[in-house]
């Protein structure tokens, strides 16, 4: 699967599709129950309120109230919970990721944590943890959350606006919210180092022989 879809993004007609998968699919079937709840109810409030507003203001029939209201819910909440320089820079190839924004953006996203109750460990998977950083790589973020429903709020909403501040910075960012640290060992059991940006409970040691800190994985990318 990963080959066919560097194939397709290669061609510059065909990776658009890659788009319009992101569109349809806004990385629900593999969220974690938190957020995926949230993005599925999410969703359907929007659907719901676009559908009446279509019915009301536009005198639609009711078939055509549901159909162009559930499109145009299921569109804002790909606007509101998506990282739009993912699309532009991993998919589209329109722009590239430059390394010294990069760190800056880890940089300051683990000033944020430092202050955040609700997020247990923070750590950054992919190719920058092996020194292969590319103009067209993403930044793949896990965030494991601690447990309870304030935190799942809170969490949630960490990860909307971690997604518009990378946006604003020109990052292409992958971010992950995880309720359980296993989860998070079984998802990335292949990466052998992942760059720890927040860590205050030791937990990574535990399930990670090697790792880096932002400071080392800046030299091992050539900065």
């Amino acid at each position: 699967m990963k080959g066919l879809k560097h194939k397709i993004r290669m061609n510059p007609y065909l990776r658009w599709l890659l788009v319009v998968s992101n569109w349809l699919s806004q990385s629900i079937i593999h969220a974690d129950k938190t957020e995926k709840i949230y993005k599925i109810t999410f969703s359907i409030l929007a659907s719901i309120f676009f559908i009446f507003v279509f019915k009301g203001f536009f005198n639609l029939s009711w078939v055509q109230s549901i159909i162009v209201g559930a499109l145009s819910g299921h569109t804002f909440n790909w606007a509101v919970n998506n990282n739009f320089y993912n699309i532009v820079v991993h998919r589209l190839l329109l722009s590239s990721l430059d390394k010294q924004d990069a760190f800056k953006y880890l940089d300051s996203l683990a000033d944020r944590l430092k202050d955040n109750s609700s997020i247990l460990y923070a750590t950054t998977h992919g190719s920058i943890c092996n020194g292969n950083l590319k103009p067209s790589s993403d930044i793949d973020v896990a965030l494991v959350r601690n447990k309870g429903l304030l935190n799942a709020f809170k969490s949630i909403f960490f990860v909307i606006m971690e997604k518009k501040i990378a946006d604003r910075m020109g990052i292409p960012l992958e971010i992950y919210l995880i309720d359980e640290h296993m989860k998070a060992v079984e998802r990335f059991k292949n990466e052998k180092n992942p760059i720890v940006i927040h860590d205050p409970g030791s937990i990574v040691d535990k399930y990670y022989t090697d790792k880096l800190s932002i400071a080392e994985a800046k030299k091992l990318n050539g900065l």
